[in-house]
């Protein structure tokens, strides 16, 4: 008595098989995740080489002036703003204190441009900002990357006549915003 015969052991031979495969396709399973891709620069803003301007010497008769180039680079904005002010806040003016006690303070005019071409920028007023100029570096590595300056004019009517009241001394705070 045969249990099994060559035909059916073909057959149970290939139903294994099948269903060997069959359950490795069935027990894989997988997950999957996206991941955003960003790339971004936080803003950065610096001013570098902001010089002393001494004006020595004026000519009679012609208002004392003084210029300083000076560097702004910034990322991840275009324009910025920058405003000149006095920090010392009992006097908000553009003034230069003279060194002899009890005589008046002289008044002097700023004047901005955001590149270092001849001549007086635009005039400034004090705590005033002046908008929308252009970013032209990314670093300030050195006084070579100078890319602005300002200029000071002090009329002659200010300074004549108290060359005996000085020095005059004064500060000018140049404060630059990313817009």
């Amino acid at each position: 008595m045969k249990i099994f015969t060559p035909k059916l052991l073909t057959s149970i031979a290939a139903a294994s098989l099948a269903l060997g495969s069959a359950t490795t396709a069935l027990s894989q399973v997988s997950d999957s995740e996206i991941s955003m891709i960003t790339l971004t620069f936080m803003q950065n803003i610096d001013i570098a080489f902001v010089d002393p301007v001494t004006i020595a010497d004026p000519t009679p008769g012609f208002p004392a002036a003084g210029e300083d180039t000076f560097c702004v680079a910034g990322t991840g904005f275009s324009t910025f703003s920058i405003t000149f002010s006095n920090p010392d806040p009992t006097d908000p003016g553009f003034v230069l204190q003279p060194a002899v006690a009890g005589t008046p303070p002289i008044f002097y005019e700023v004047f901005f441009k955001n590149d270092l071409s001849p001549g007086l920028g635009m005039p400034v007023a004090p705590d005033s900002p002046i908008p929308g100029n252009l970013v032209q570096t990314s670093v300030c590595a050195a006084p070579a990357d100078d890319n602005a300056k300002f200029d000071i004019e002090i009329p002659f009517f200010e300074w004549d006549g108290r060359q005996s009241e000085g020095p005059f001394t004064g500060m000018l705070e140049l404060t630059v915003v990313s817009e």
